[in-house]
């Protein structure tokens, strides 16, 4: 497997991400026009559930089978990946039938304290699984760095759960016009692409792995699920306790404040994770791919810390200054969101930072290391949650999810110097601060926040380049992860640019 190979799968998985951010956006943007707040706002604390319970139902699996799987794919192992698939499934079956079981126990106390009826506790009860699902098929093609499918497949799921939603929601369905049409179909159709991606990719290797499966061992299905059950639990609670941080601030905004606040903050929370998800994208393939190496983890890690940095916070940093304006997109009814935007997109920083440094002890197996990052961020969040979202709602909120985010890559500091890795923090904070300083000044000359985001931007790379931030070897990396028919072209045009303006 070489780097070319790695930053391949990554490009497009990072597409698939921006594709996802994008019609996410769009989305938001239309059913705000067709639907209520109040609506949104039931919406956002059932999808909040839904995702606790499925990564419940997960068992850690993301994790697991993308050590397992990465290891067996890197070696051409065909055989040993499709027992590591079969004991996943099996695990996955278990894990939803526990999550299933944990939701019908505590259907009283949900119906209770957030006004859920019974038909939206089975719909929860789908959520659940179809996300489980979906997680852990998707992390197969991750793991096996086949990834050219998935930007293509989050473009048929996005256009086909868009339309639906859109139909029902014209049809006067409400909340299940979000959760049937956007969530459950969307993850459901996706699932079902994503099979089939699989089965292709099973076949096309077959025919490369077949003599290395021939002089390994005879693969064992119990060994499989004990090897894979362990790895998936030990990162199981690190990979849950996230999770429960992020979504626990929007169900205590809907159990304290009600439905309305809970929209306007889940809209400026899902602007924040559809750019950290482009980073994580990043970290997901990396994870595989430092799981079957030898040598080169700490450089391939600082690698993909600094080209998130570099990706993700020139344009972060530009929205802080214009996040009224963003807000007030979806309508007057979210301005309110602005200032819980503007410090969520402080996080993402320390995100990447704590990220970069939890992937890095996960694929050395310092199990341990990887839960305190965990219990770094979401200990502080949580108890700020219940602390603050009450008097300040989705404020407080904001400023819990925060702090956690600043105590976990604190946290992380201190972890990468036992596993010693060295952290650059000139090439990580210039490209967050640049922006920020360009912002600011578009902000107070009152310069239209779309011109001020695009220029914010370019000025903001551009300034990179020329303090050698950003590298003519970054740059070209960066596009060439891209596939061939969209990297070339661009690397003429930019070669060309290049030639007349001397910015390298």
């Amino acid at each position: 497997m070489t780097k070319q190979q790695v930053w391949k799968g990554a490009g497009y998985i990072y597409l698939q991400a921006i594709s996802w951010v994008i019609s996410g956006y769009i989305f938001w943007i239309v059913m705000s026009r067709i639907v209520t707040t109040e609506i949104i706002g039931t919406y956002s604390a059932l999808v909040s559930f839904a995702e606790i319970f499925a990564n419940i139902a997960i068992l850690g699996l993301i994790e697991g089978i993308q050590r397992y799987l990465g290891k067996s794919f890197y070696e051409q192992d065909l055989k040993y990946a499709k027992v590591y698939l079969k004991a996943s499934f099996l695990i996955l079956s278990f894990g939803i039938v526990l999550s299933i079981s944990i939701i019908l126990l505590a259907n009283e106390w949900i119906t209770s304290i957030f006004g859920f009826d019974f038909n939206l506790i089975i719909v929860l009860i789908l959520l659940t699984a179809s996300s489980a699902l979906y997680m852990l098929l998707d992390s197969v093609i991750v793991s096996s760095l086949r990834t050219k499918a998935l930007p293509l497949i989050m473009a048929i799921s996005s256009t086909a759960k868009l339309s639906l939603s859109i139909i029902l929601g014209l049809l006067g369905a409400g909340i299940l016009a979000l959760t049937l049409g956007y969530t459950l179909f969307g993850q459901l159709l996706s699932s079902a692409l994503f099979a089939i991606v699989i089965i292709k990719l099973f076949k096309s290797t077959s025919t490369l792995a077949s003599q290395k499966s021939k002089d390994t061992e005879e693969a064992s299905l119990k060994h499989a699920f004990k090897n894979i059950l362990v790895a998936s639990l030990v990162s199981w609670v690190p990979l849950l306790i996230p999770t429960i941080g992020s979504d626990l601030g929007t169900i205590v905004i809907y159990g304290s404040k009600g439905s309305y606040e809970t929209a306007v903050y889940f809209i400026a929370l899902t602007v924040v994770t559809g750019i950290t998800g482009i980073v994580y994208s990043l970290f997901a393939i990396a994870l595989p791919a430092l799981s079957g190496m030898k040598d080169g983890r700490k450089t391939l890690t600082w690698q993909t810390m600094r080209l998130s940095a570099l990706v993700s916070l020139p344009f972060s940093a530009s929205l802080i200054f214009y996040s009224k304006e963003v807000m007030q997109i979806l309508g007057p009814d979210y301005i309110g969101g602005a200032l819980p935007l503007q410090l969520l997109l402080f996080s993402i920083l320390p995100v990447i930072v704590s990220t970069g440094v939890d992937t890095l002890a996960y694929s050395y197996g310092k199990y341990r290391l990887s839960l305190g990052l965990g219990l770094a961020m979401t200990v502080p969040r949580t108890i700020l949650y219940f602390v603050l979202v009450p008097q300040y709602g989705g404020t407080g909120a904001a400023i819990a999810y925060t702090v956690g985010s600043i105590m976990a890559s604190a946290f992380a500091i201190i972890i990468a110097r036992k596993i010693g890795i060295k952290l650059y923090w000139k090439d990580l904070g210039l490209p967050f601060l640049i922006p920020i300083g360009v912002a600011f000044a578009f902000d107070i000359s009152q310069v239209h926040f779309i011109v001020g985001i695009i220029s914010t931007v370019i000025i903001s790379y551009i300034v990179l380049i020329k303090i050698k931030i950003l590298t003519k070897v970054d740059v070209r990396e960066s596009i060439q992860i891209l596939p061939y028919n969209v990297s070339d072209p661009i690397l003429n045009v930019l070669h060309k640019v290049d030639r007349k303006l001397k910015l390298f």
